[in-house]
């Protein structure tokens, strides 16, 4: 009888323990709730990486206010919102610096290279993106694309060129003469033949890269053989054969983009007296292994 009474006493107390620890964690958790809702307000927004644009536009655009709630900001909604805004920025991160703090890191996108379309010039990142259409360059020194025609451009979307062949190429080109830190030295890329690219590097040569196979090992080529020349040389350098470049010197050598179209046509040899033809001049073409 009396072991019967223990067990309901006992039965009794484990009821109101769980009871207690329900109401604790009921509490517990209305305080997160209240420190969710009430305290964590956005109280400072950052904005790091920009050059081209004012960190207030970017934080007008977020449409995150002072004293919303931490924890209701969609934070991919707001980045997506910013990306379509703004064609210079390639990427933006959002963080949460607790208490009351958003940071925005952002990553701008440069241009590359530029290309006409309708009386403007165009500028384009290396991964083919178009920036913004520009009556002139200024002090921006980035080579021009030639040979390729755009088809309805627009800021923040990706190039679209009528022979569509020509943009993986032109995209590899571009990233790997940025990665050769000769950006500012090459002025026009010809790419309207792909078996036949050439590149004009300054007012000193003409580059024959050959086909669009091997493009950063023949940037890496073309500037290892410009690491040898002095800066006197003017001439053609060829580095379309992959294992060897070849340099031609050549102190009146033609840059002018009108010159490619007269490439293709085959010279007529004219008769000489005695019946002889006139021959060509021996060229000299010096080799220069690659390193």
């Amino acid at each position: 009888m009396a072991a019967r009474r223990y067990n309901r006493r006992r039965k009794k107390r484990r009821g109101g323990g769980f009871i207690l620890s329900l109401l604790t964690f009921c509490v517990v958790i209305a305080a997160i709730v209240m420190s969710v809702t009430v305290f964590l307000k956005v109280a400072t927004i950052e904005v790091s990486g920009l050059t081209k644009y004012e960190p207030s536009d970017i934080i007008a655009t977020s449409e995150i206010s002072l004293g919303d709630n931490m924890f209701m900001v969609n934070k991919f909604e707001v980045a997506n919102r910013i990306l379509e805004t703004y064609p210079y920025i390639e990427q933006i991160k959002i963080r949460r610096r607790l208490p009351d703090t958003f940071t925005f890191e952002i990553t701008e996108r440069t241009p590359a290279a530029y290309i006409e379309c309708d009386g403007s010039l165009w500028l384009i990142d290396k991964k083919g993106y178009l920036l913004e259409a520009v009556s002139e360059l200024g002090d921006l020194k980035i080579p021009k694309i030639s040979g390729a025609m755009v088809l309805n451009p627009n800021a923040g979307d990706e190039l679209v060129l009528e022979n569509a062949e020509q943009l993986v190429p032109l995209k590899e080109l571009l990233s790997s003469i940025e990665t050769s830190g000769m950006s500012d030295k090459i002025v026009r890329i010809e790419i309207e033949k792909l078996y036949a690219v050439n590149l004009v590097y300054g007012d000193r040569f003409m580059v024959n890269l050959g086909d669009t196979s091997e493009i950063p090992r023949k940037i890496e080529m073309l500037r290892a053989v410009i690491e040898q020349l002095t800066e006197f040389d003017k001439g053609t350098i060829n580095v379309s054969a992959i294992k060897e470049a070849r340099f031609r010197p050549d102190a009146a050598v033609d840059l002018r983009e009108e010159v490619e179209k007269e490439k293709d046509v085959t010279p007529v040899e004219e008769p000489v007296e005695n019946g002889e033809t006139s021959s060509e001049e021996t060229e000299d073409n010096s080799e220069i292994p690659p390193e």
